[in-house]
């Protein structure tokens, strides 16, 4: 009696250590697109030499585009079409505001590695969900 209990709790914990595992890797892609988002823009932050009124104003921006966002996606009278498009909008926005922030010589370096990165996103693989599936580097 002692072994089959042993056994059926064995089981138990094989089991409920399998599914922790599943559910905690629900979504590998996304975790490592935004992993891999964060440490290139902070390269690029890096590469600005931003002085502390610029990083005050970034992180304002940023902040007040968080909440603009959040709205956005919130907002149940609006189709997805419809966020998609005010997103969109707002990222233009965002990117025209960031640049009023940088001078000419940290636009033109922005630009630059925006454009590298363009390339280089569009010469890796992608799998069929469409997803990034490169190592971080």
């Amino acid at each position: 009696m002692k072994k089959l209990f042993l056994v059926a709790m064995a089981g138990f914990f094989f089991a409920m250590n399998t599914n922790a595992q599943v559910s905690g890797n629900a979504n590998p892609n996304r975790k490592f697109q935004s992993d891999s988002m964060h440490h290139h823009k902070g390269q690029m932050m890096d590469q600005l030499n931003l002085t502390s009124d610029q990083k005050s104003q970034l992180k304002s921006l940023r902040e007040s585009n968080k909440q603009e966002r959040d709205a956005i996606k919130n907002d149940a009278s609006l189709t997805q079409d419809q966020k998609r498009a005010k997103m969109k909008d707002l990222q233009k926005s965002q990117s025209d505001k960031f640049n009023s922030i940088l001078t000419p010589d940290q636009q033109a370096k922005r630009k630059a590695y925006m454009e590298k990165r363009r390339s280089e996103r569009k010469m890796q693989p992608k799998n069929p969900s469409g997803t990034n599936t490169s190592p971080a580097q």
